[in-house]
Formats: C-alpha cells, structure tokens, sequence
C-alpha cells in the first residue's frame, strides 16, 4: 500500500472513530442534527455578516460643537459617506478618523443604526494661538504642536485664537511640531553650511511666554504676541495697549507688575498706551497715538 492510501485509511479510521463517539454520546438524532445543524448555522451565519455588510449609511448626524468646524468638515475627517457600508467601518476607526485628522478635537463618540444612521458627537478643544505662514494659517498650542490648518484666520479668532509672530520657521505641518528655520542644517553645492545652526533650546523663551501668558489670565483679550525677537517680546492687549517684555526672564514679576499698572487705572482715558515692564522696578506706562494694531485686527 502506497504512504498516500496508508494516509487516507489513517484519515478515515479518525472520522470514522470520531462518529462512532458521536454516535455513542448523542445517539443517532443528536448525531445527525450536529453534521447537519452545525454547517447550518455557520451559514446563517456567515449570511448574516454578509446582510449587515451590504446595510448603506442612510445619514450622517453630527452634534456637540460646529463652531470651529463645521458638519462637513468633521464628516470628512471621519472618512465617512453616505452610501458606505454602514460596518465597513467601526464605530472605534471612525472616532480614531477624526482624532487623527482634526487633532484640536477634546471628545468623540460615535453610535450606528441598523437603520443606517450614524451619530457622531465632537466637542473641541479652544484655539489659544494661531500663526500665518505663506497663505494659509495655523493654530498651535502653547507647546507650538501644529493642531490644523486654514485658509482664514478668522477661523482661529472667532474661537478665542491670538495671533502668534514668531520667529522664521520651516513649513508648519499639522500633528507635527513647529520648526525653527536656523535648526536645520543646510549646506551649498560645495556642502559649506549656508548659515549658522542653533540649538532648539534657543528658541525655548516662545513656548515660555506662551504658557505664562495663558497661565497668568491674559489671554482672553489679549490680541497678538510678536515673539520674533528674543529680547524684544511684546504683548498687544485689549486693542489698546502694547506691552514691552524685552527678555522672558522673570516672566511671573513682570506679568504681577502688569497687573497692577492696570489695575491702577492712570491711563484709562488714554486711546493707545505703551507700557515697559522689561525692567519691573523701573516699569513705565505712557500714552502713544502712534501705535498701530492693525495687523492685529479682526
């Protein structure tokens, strides 16, 4: 006998010993009924999958905040559209969609139908910054994490977001972090570095005063931060006044000695002021029509 018949007996004497067990244990209806209901119910099963596969999204609903982005923009984040297969994707990939594409989003929870409908809920985190690059804007957080990216700024100023100057970045992308332009390395045809290379660490005095400003209560009138020149920072605040830091050291004095300029109220009746805090015992506060905000305007 040939191995390939010796293999075929061994395998018919196993499903023949595994019948005869069936036989003995469930007699020959509970026997039949496994061979037959088994396959059966794989089959149903596999229907039913299938039916639940073929179910299209009927509608799309979105709820919670479509202030900052609007239904349209959250369904194409989700990677959805009417028509889909309603499980094609779950409920988990859709959620982990929009976090991935609309990273400013707080909250999502999304339930399905077996009528086809789709309910996604969003809540947003609030826009503190935001910067121009080339024709397009950006929110960024205090950590300057790139979170999106718009055609308009009013976008970001409508939702509480204050104009950022920083110094020269790289091409801002969103989900990655800014990138200051002298901390890449670039070299001339003769491979001579075209520029002195600076350390990260330099440019730690923006994330710095971003985080105190936010920090200190200042933020929400605030209107724009020039951040572009270490040793000359300015705050412009409640579209009157324009607040010299100079360097970012002791940022916590500074911003107290602020407080109480304010709070002390000598240039209320003044249009436009100019205030010094750069030296916070020697700190100055002056009327000056000249100031111009309107790069800062809405």
């Amino acid at each position: 006998m040939s191995d390939k018949n010796i293999k075929e007996a061994q395998v018919r004497e196993k499903l023949e010993a595994f019948r005869a067990k069936l036989y003995g244990r469930f007699g020959n209806k509970g026997t039949k009924l496994f061979f037959y209901g088994v396959p059966s119910f794989i089959l149903a099963l596999v229907l039913i999958i299938v039916a639940l596969f073929l179910i299209p999204i009927k509608s799309i609903e979105i709820s919670g905040d479509v202030t900052v982005f609007n239904e349209g923009e959250i369904i194409y984040a989700a990677e959805i559209n009417e028509g889909d297969s309603l499980f094609l994707k779950s409920a988990n990939k859709i959620e982990k969609n929009i976090n991935e594409n609309l990273p400013l989003a707080s909250t999502v929870k999304v339930n399905k139908n077996l009528f086809g409908k789709v309910k996604i809920y969003v809540e947003f985190d609030s826009v503190c910054y935001y910067i121009a690059y080339g024709d397009r804007y950006y929110a960024i957080d205090e950590s300057l994490n790139v979170l999106d990216s718009d055609l308009s700024w009013s976008k970001y100023s409508s939702a509480g977001g204050v104009r950022v100057v920083l110094p020269e970045i790289r091409k801002p992308e969103v989900n990655k972090k800014i990138v200051f332009y002298d901390t890449v390395e670039e070299t001339d045809t003769e491979g001579e570095t075209v520029y002195e290379i600076k350390e990260e660490k330099v440019y730690n005095y923006v994330s710095e005063f971003l985080t105190e400003l936010k920090k200190n209560g200042y933020l929400t009138e605030a209107n724009g931060v020039l951040l572009d020149k270490k040793f000359d920072v300015k705050l412009i605040y409640a579209n009157k006044f324009s607040i010299n830091f100079g360097d970012c050291k002791d940022l916590d004095v500074k911003f107290r000695v602020l407080y109480e300029i304010l709070a002390e109220g000598s240039t209320k009746y003044s249009d436009k002021v100019s205030i010094d805090v750069s030296n916070p015992s020697e700190a100055t506060a002056r009327s000056d029509s000249t100031l111009d905000f309107s790069q800062f305007a809405d």
